[in-house]
């Protein structure tokens, strides 16, 4: 059983989530302080331990930012939050869906590609979503760097967390 720990840079920004393994070592080594613990028990030879929920870097580490979320099929998936945009369906198997066809000079991108059911990707076929009078749920577009990191942090059930920290509102 895998127990993810919020992991926070020096300046309380959202850093990602790392395994509570890892998180532990970093308590030990004293490179984060804990700043909420989780119910989890770790126990080793002659301790008990719990688990760490949400951690925060000692030092504050620059980070990279990108301009842009990189484009794949997690990513897209993410953005619609794991929902076919036709229907509404929400399953485990959703495809890639192209609004305009590749066919007809559709590209491969964040402001052409939604989630779609299989049963909608081949209800649709290489039409355009007006010519198979299927009417989208949501439009696709290009998601910003923090409009994501939030979509990723409340469907992971982090965001509520850090909210009653009093680290975000």
């Amino acid at each position: 059983m895998s127990t993810a720990c919020i992991m926070l840079n020096g300046d309380y920004s959202f850093l990602g989530l790392v395994d509570w393994k890892k998180a532990m070592c970093l308590v030990v080594a004293e490179k984060v302080k804990v700043l909420k613990y989780s119910d989890r028990l770790i126990r080793s030879v002659d301790k008990v331990f719990k688990a760490p929920a949400v951690i925060v870097l000692i030092k504050v580490v620059r980070s990279v930012y990108r301009n842009r979320v990189p484009f794949n099929k997690k990513n897209v998936l993410i953005r619609d939050r794991y929902a076919c945009v036709y229907c509404g369906r929400k399953e485990k198997a959703l495809t890639i869906d192209h609004v305009i066809p590749q066919s007809r000079g559709g590209a491969t991108d964040f402001d052409n590609c939604v989630a779609c059911c299989r049963l909608c990707n081949t209800r649709k076929g290489a039409r355009t979503p007006n010519e198979a009078h299927m009417p989208m749920r949501r439009r696709a577009y290009q998601p910003t760097i923090a409009e994501f990191i939030q979509m990723r942090l409340r469907q992971s059930g982090v965001y509520r967390i850090l909210v009653e920290l009093g680290i975000y509102g």
